[in-house]
């Protein structure tokens, strides 16, 4: 267990520079600022934490589930007929809180539609997020879905994971819980 902890410290002070969330209460971390300790300090206060009772930890982890906002993972695109939601493995809904790291803009959705052929990078540009004004490159398409940015676009007829999609850099923006 002893080594299990070791390499826990290492991960976490390395990549995530923020206390184990999972062995802490709610209230303990809105207390802490989340700066990086040493290794030997988050020993220390894991085996303090340990003397908790079981029920508590599971308390408050449920807590900070419940708190969290919600992101998908996958992320998956889809039709009109797609519900949307948070998406995940078992869940497969249609991001409907996508944001584009490119652009940082979050991307629009437009149920019954599609892409016009001659859509462009320039036109989204300039029109973007004005729907008077993207309809001239919106055609009426019945299941479809037309999502877009600043900088890209795409158009939905079935459920397909966004990362299959490599010219698109759009992440879940995250929903709210």
């Amino acid at each position: 267990a002893d080594d299990l902890d070791d390499l826990l410290d290492e991960v976490e002070s390395k990549f995530c520079c923020s206390t184990s969330k999972s062995k802490q209460s709610a209230y303990n971390l809105k207390q802490t600022d989340h700066r990086c300790t040493s290794p030997q300090h988050k020993k220390q206060s894991r085996k303090q934490e340990s003397k908790g009772t079981e029920n508590d930890d599971i308390d408050a982890m449920l807590q900070e589930i419940l708190e969290d906002d919600c992101q998908c993972c996958p992320v998956f695109l889809g039709g009109s007929s797609v519900q949307h939601g948070v998406g995940t493995s078992v869940s497969q809904r249609a991001c409907n809180q996508l944001r584009c790291t490119s652009c940082d803009f979050r991307v629009a959705m437009f149920d019954d539609h599609e892409w016009d052929p001659s859509c462009d990078y320039l036109f989204l540009r300039n029109n973007m997020p004005d729907y008077h004004k993207l309809r001239a490159k919106l055609k009426r398409r019945k299941g479809g879905r037309a999502y877009a940015c600043q900088c890209s676009w795409h158009t939905a007829h079935a459920l397909s994971d966004l990362r299959a999609q490599d010219r698109l850099k759009w992440v879940c923006g995250k929903h709210k819980a």
